[in-house]
Parts: structure tokens; sequence; C-alpha cells
């Protein structure tokens, strides 16, 4: 028997093992140059995939994504798979560099001739990367392409370069700011590329200004990061002067940048920016409902619990979460009972308070427990007191696993 469970699980590591080479097995062997003239004898698209060794999103594609029989079927028919390392292989760095790869992996799908037809980046679940897969196919056939050029040797500003391939010559990112300054048509693709990477204002308002358009032209994800941290910085102005038409614009205006996916991530950081502004807790739970961010009740209740400390003195705000909380149908556990008790508590009702933080603290086995006894022992001394202004509560986040895709 004993044999028999050590051949199993030898047998097991060997399928793990074969599974997480599959990807670079099915990949093609040689150059860039060599791949893409191979696209063209096969008349394939390429699909280039830039990553490294050590990127976590890249070895799950690798384990769970590429090995996926869907995925080698649709591959096979229409496509070559040229992996390439950003790190240790000059195509990858080059690759990266011309692509402005914000993130790892990033996608670049090209035709035969070297037009470039879309990029993205990120982890792509089975269903995800088909469905970009077919998506390039259409495109192709409907001669819609991003304005990239077919070389990987343009004049590069040194600033921008650097950041892919090191030489080990220093270059401030300063640097770049003169180099736009200098170019008579931002539009260009060297000059996309440089702003993409930079955050001077001057820059970041020509991109916004011109979103539309940049996307047309090079796609969404090239400009995302840049867009992102703009729209974090103008959710918090607008929640500063409570202009919440703007904020509903400004989500319209931005939306084309990201994928599906990508904007359930980002959405609820720019609505709590807002938040963060305003602080205007009804405008707040609005927009998320308005949005649905948090159809998870535990990212919800991480949502919730610091607008409960901010609005201790609104116990009209305080009664609407609290209804939330006795409205869940699944049992509160020890992080949603403590919120529990600092909403009792604020609202004055020591009784039901009492009874709430009697349950955390009797709740010794969760990993919450030891990190915050004493918060918890505080928060009880408090209501006995029944006094609801002398306990600093602090916002106890639950830990939510992350999910690739």
């Amino acid at each position: 028997m004993k044999k028999l469970f050590l051949y199993l699980a030898i047998l097991s590591m060997g399928i793990f093992y074969r599974q997480a080479l599959s990807a670079q097995e099915n990949a093609y062997q040689g150059t860039y140059a060599e791949c893409q003239a191979q696209a063209k004898k096969d008349n394939k698209l390429i699909l280039i995939d830039l990553y490294f060794v050590g990127c976590l999103p890249c070895a799950q594609m690798d384990k769970e994504v590429f090995p996926n029989t869907n995925v080698i079927n649709e591959l096979n028919k229409n496509y070559i798979l040229y992996k390439t390392d950003v790190m240790k292989e000059m195509d990858g760095k080059k690759l990266a560099r011309k692509y402005g790869a914000p993130g790892f992996p990033t996608f670049v799908i090209v035709n035969p001739d070297g037009q470039t037809i879309l990029t993205e980046s990120g982890f792509f679940s089975v269903d995800r990367l088909i469905a970009l897969l077919q998506e390039a196919k259409q495109r192709d056939k409907a001669q819609q392409y991003l304005a990239f050029n077919k070389t990987l040797d343009n004049p590069y500003p040194a600033a921008y370069s650097e950041r892919f391939i090191k030489t080990g010559e220093k270059h401030d990112f300063a640097e770049l700011e003169s180099y736009l300054d200098q170019q008579e048509n931002l539009f260009k693709e060297t000059a996309i590329l440089a702003n993409s990477v930079t955050g001077f204002n001057k820059y970041n308002n020509w991109a916004y200004n011109n979103l539309p358009q940049l996307i047309h032209m090079y796609g969404g994800n090239l400009l995302r990061n840049k867009i992102t941290n703009i729209a974090k910085a103008k959710s918090k102005e607008f929640g500063n002067k409570q202009q919440l038409d703007s904020l509903h614009n400004m989500f319209k205006y931005i939306r084309p940048t990201f994928t599906d996916r990508l904007w359930d991530v980002f959405l609820p950081t720019f609505i709590t920016n807002y938040y963060t502004g305003s602080k205007d807790a009804r405008s707040y739970l609005a927009l998320i409902d308005h949005y649905n961010v948090y159809p998870n009740w535990d990212e919800r209740s991480n949502a919730l619990g610091p607008v409960i400390i901010d609005q201790s003195n609104n116990p009209t705000i305080l009664q609407t979460i609290r209804v939330q909380y006795l409205g869940q149908q699944q049992p509160l556990d020890i992080v949603d009972n403590y919120r529990l008790a600092l909403l009792h508590y604020y609202l004055k009702d020591y009784d039901k308070a009492a009874e709430a933080i009697a349950i955390v603290l009797s709740t010794s086995n969760s990993p919450y427990f030891s990190a915050n006894q004493n918060e918890f022992l505080i928060l009880q001394k408090a209501i006995k007191k029944k006094d609801n202004t002398v306990f600093k509560a602090k916002d106890i986040k639950k830990i939510i696993p992350i999910k690739l895709s």
C-alpha cells in the first residue's frame, strides 16, 4: 500500500511538472524575427507573452491557463505563441519597451505582417484569454489595427529605454519632460510611450483630454496606469468640492480604458477616494449601491468599517448601516460583530452593544482575536460606562484571499 501511495505521488508530481512545462513547450522556440517569419509562412497571428521568472500571475497562467485544452486548440488553430522573458532575453526587453508593458504578464497580438492588433496586461482566466484571442481575430479580419509601427528599435529617449533595457546609465525621469516639450507631435509612438511612464501635470492633462483618440490609436492598456492615477486624484478632488455629477461623468469618460475585470478592481478605489474627499456618507452608500462595487459581503463590510468610525456622530447613517449588518443572512464573524458592537455603542444602545462585544470575546479561536483582544476589552469597558465618546476605535480589516481570476 505504501508503495502504491508513493507511486501515485510521483505520478501526480510528474503530471504537475508536465503541465507547468507545457506552455513553454507549445511556445515557438527561436528569435522574435524567426517567429515573425514563421507566422508569415503559416499565415497565423502571434500571441506574444511578456513574462519574467518570479511573476506570480505569469506562473499561474502557465499552470492553469495555457495547458487548458480549449486554449491549446485555439492557439494551435490560429496562433503562434511566442513567450519571452523581459528580464533575461533581449527580444523580451525590446518588446516590453516597444509596448510600454505596464504590468506582467503583458500580452501583445500582432498579425503576420507585424501590425499590432491589441495589447493587454494581467492574469487572464481560460474564458477571458480565449475571448481575447477571438476578439483579435475579428479585429484582424476587419483590419482594425493599433498605431504602433513594426520596428523594435525606435529612437526612444534614454530615460524611457533604461526602464526596460538596463545599461547601467543613470537617467532621471525628469529628462522626459524636456523630451516631451520638444515634440511637435505628442501622438507619435515614442512620445506616447514616454508620457505613459511619467506624471508631469501638463502631460497628464494632455493625455486625459485626448484619451478617446489615444485609446483608438494605442489601446487602453498603455495608458491605464496613468489614467488610474489621474482618476484617483480627480475622485478625491470631486469629493472635496462635492461634485458628484463630475464623478459620474469621469467614470463614463475613462471606462473604455479598462477591461471589465480591471474596472471592477479599480472602481471601488475611485469611489472610496471620493468619500475621503467629501466625507459624505450618504453619497458614498448610494455610490456603492449604484455601481454594485461590493457584491460580496466581506468586501462590503470592510468598506463600511471606516465609515462607521468616521460617522460616529451621525445617527442616521449609523442606523442605515446597522440595518445591513442585522439583515445579513449569513452568520456574522468576529470582525462583523465588532463593527456591530461599535454601531450599537455609537447609537447608545448599550445593552445590544454589550451582547455583541460578548460574542466577540467568546470567539477566542478566531485569528483576529489575539491581535485585537486588548481593543475588544477596552470597547467592552466603554460600553459598561455607557459613554460613547471615550473609545477611539480602529478599523480592523477582514483578510480576504486574492483570486487572480
